[in-house]
């Protein structure tokens, strides 16, 4: 017959490695564990950082070019700190109404304009002999429009041209409605 701290110490020695076994198995688990949600806490704020780099060159992007003309005399007044939630759909009501406004004075300032004139002689006293935006010479009986803010002279189809996109002289950038 065995006695009965022996038997107890053989139990004890007998489960120690299986003990030991199952402590190195959920280390394993945890340091697994810990390296995967490592990882796709890593992934998700990588996820995060490109959602934010797209968001800011898109929508940024495309609120820049819905900005206010400044040919026109109109500022940027965009708080940047606002939320792109509240930007996008206020900005694009407004983009239409600055697009008839921009419009009707691109219309006042082609209204406004002396009307064409007939180049009659070889020599001009505004300048040079020849038209600052397709750089021909001006010809006797050649339709010219004269700017009267600055008194700048182009031919006629040059000028048309650029007022569709510009409302300043092409010279001199004064504002074609100053005056």
């Amino acid at each position: 017959m065995v006695p009965q701290g022996f038997v107890s110490v053989a139990a004890q020695s007998s489960d120690s490695p299986l003990l030991l076994s199952f402590i190195t198995a959920l280390g394993l688990v945890i340091l697994i564990l810990s390296c995967l949600v490592a990882v796709c806490v890593i992934a998700a704020a990588f996820a995060i950082l490109l959602i934010y780099v797209i968001c800011e060159c898109v929508c940024w992007s495309l609120l820049d070019r819905f900005d206010c003309d400044p040919e026109l005399g109109q500022g940027i007044n965009r708080a940047r700190n606002v939320t792109y939630q509240a930007i996008i759909p206020n900005y694009l009501q407004a983009l239409d109404c600055e697009d008839e406004r921009a419009q009707e004075l691109r219309q006042q300032a082609l209204e406004k304009l002396l009307p064409p004139v007939v180049f009659r002689d070889g020599k001009t006293s505004l300048g040079s002999g020849d038209c600052s935006i397709c750089l021909d010479d001006y010809v006797v009986g050649e339709l010219c429009k004269i700017f009267p803010a600055c008194k700048h002279m182009f031919h006629l189809n040059c000028i048309n041209k650029w007022l569709k996109d510009n409302l300043t002289c092409p010279i001199c950038r004064k504002y074609v409605l100053d005056d």
